[in-house]
């Protein structure tokens, strides 16, 4: 794939995500702050259940989380996605554990139920994500395809693993081949909210640390969630 960046040729980050569903951007939060998200995420209590289940919403627990769903770098980028003035909508912080099954193949808007063009996510790797620490997979182009048919699966619930990482998974067309998305530290890779991706289980030693905040454009409807209890978010 095409390796581009929005700091420094915006146009050809914007096609790129345009044409491939998706653009991973380096140096978003610096190594310092990276550590920083950690280990206030340590202080959360689903790091001291031992268990170490996704966090949800933890920019309401902690200011740390709130500045970070804040991230300029992110807005700026976000507006150019969504075209128009965003508000966050929810972040969660995933422990990833060794031994932590990955997500099934999913797109983000079959959940949030919105304009297509009007969501995108920012997922931000606490450390170098490679393939054996869960990372994720991307079928490119798949943005295209409206929100696909999902088929129940036979997977059993995972104590360190969102309830609904396992339980259904989306019907993968025929055409699209799979890439591996390899994240470095403090960068973030955006994805449509119809690119098809998963992730893989951590087969490391090592825990792989996550900040998953997502955004819509700014007044359009969306599904809140029994769970997540989606809200929009000042992010200005």
């Amino acid at each position: 794939m095409e390796t581009v960046s929005f700091a420094n040729d915006a146009e050809a980050a914007v096609k790129l995500y345009q044409e491939a569903g998706f653009f991973i951007e380096e140096n978003i939060f610096s190594i310092d702050e990276c550590d920083s998200l950690v280990k206030a995420a340590e202080n959360l209590p689903d790091f001291a259940s031992g268990t170490f289940p996704p966090s949800m919403q933890p920019h309401r627990a902690d200011p740390i989380f709130l500045n970070a769903m804040r991230n300029a770098k992110i807005v700026k980028i976000m507006e150019q996605l969504v075209s128009g003035q965003v508000s966050g909508l929810q972040s969660t912080f995933y422990y990833g554990k060794p031994g932590t099954p990955g997500f099934t193949l999913h797109q983000d808007n079959w959940v949030i139920e919105t304009k297509p063009d009007a969501f995108a996510s920012a997922w931000v790797a606490m450390q170098d994500v490679t393939p054996d620490m869960g990372g994720l997979i991307g079928y490119p182009g798949s943005h295209r395809e409206p929100v696909l048919p999902r088929v129940n699966t036979e997977i059993p619930d995972h104590e360190s693993q969102d309830r609904n990482a396992f339980r259904e998974e989306t019907v993968l067309p025929p055409g699209y081949e799979p890439v591996s998305l390899v994240v470095p530290k403090g960068a973030a890779l955006f994805m449509h909210s119809h690119f098809l991706h998963s992730s893989l289980t951590n087969e490391s030693q090592k825990f792989r640390r996550s900040l998953l905040l997502t955004y819509i454009r700014t007044g359009e409807k969306f599904r809140a969630g029994n769970t997540a209890g989606r809200a929009e978010v000042n992010v200005y």
